[in-house]
């Protein structure tokens, strides 16, 4: 029998949850209740020093909002017993790995170069990290009116390349940047965080800066509104060759070169 809540409200579930709460029960055994699983991942969260979990997000499961909700995991935001704010990312059941073991080495690689949200904790089904707070890149575009300021834009596109470059640095690819809308969130303060590392890997060749760079800069919605705001139209050509060019030699020169081009 699950533990009983004292949490009730009509409607979609918002505010402070008590990680052993029947709300949760679906979402901690995502897609379908499993009782062993269940416990499991109590006893992990638990184990972890997560006080609560504090409802919200895009995503929905049941009546109640989430962060988000991937192939792998769910992420909602939680407090830890030090009242830190963290993002606790929980392995679905139907997942196609068995644990987060290589997850959290990878995210832990990025961030031995200042890369990614730190982590502050795992078990075997669960990664509490740091909570990024923000929009991602492509809300950002379309909702914040500083978006249309040419000195932030160009910041936020300096910062994303030079992370990218720093994990092409340390060769691990970060494997979904070609699509990045929803792997780069940015603060009310500009600050820009990569997230994801799941589909990550130290094994193929570095693509980070020209992934990025692809949906930056040449082609999609957001490359055509950064375009629009930088002047970088007539710069397509020579971009792409600076690209070319680094690909072939990922070296820092040949990096600088495609920067001094944006910064021309």
């Amino acid at each position: 029998m699950l533990p009983r809540s004292s949490f009730q409200q009509n409607g979609l579930s918002r505010g402070n949850i008590d990680t052993t709460s029947p709300q949760l029960a679906n979402i901690i055994s995502y897609p379908l209740f499993d009782k062993t699983g269940y416990i499991e991942r109590i006893n992990e969260i638990q184990a972890l020093g997560v006080k609560f979990v504090i409802c919200g997000g895009r995503s929905e499961i049941g009546k109640v909002a989430i962060a988000g909700k991937g192939c792998v995991s769910l992420v909602l935001r939680a407090k830890s017993q030090k009242n830190e704010m963290c993002a606790l990312k929980i392995r679905r059941l139907d997942a196609n790995r068995s644990n987060m073991e290589r997850e959290v080495e990878l995210n832990k690689i990025a961030n031995s170069v200042g890369v990614g949200p730190e982590v502050f904790g795992h078990s075997k089904n669960i990664i509490l990290m740091e909570f990024v707070e923000g929009l991602s890149i492509i809300d950002w575009i379309t909702r914040d009116d500083n978006a249309a300021d040419p000195k932030i834009v160009l910041s936020i596109l300096l910062d994303i390349m030079e992370q990218c470059y720093l994990l092409d640095t340390i060769h691990l690819d970060h494997g979904q940047l070609s699509h990045l809308d929803r792997h780069v969130i940015i603060s009310n303060s500009y600050k820009v965080t990569l997230i994801d590392f799941e589909s990550s890997s130290t094994r193929r060749r570095t693509s980070n800066v020209t992934c990025a760079a692809q949906s930056l800069l040449l082609s999609g919605f957001i490359s055509r509104r950064i375009n629009d705001v930088l002047f970088l139209q007539n710069k397509k050509e020579r971009l792409i060759e600076k690209l070319q060019l680094y690909k072939s030699c990922q070296t820092r020169a040949s990096f600088d070169k495609l920067l001094y081009l944006l910064l021309e």
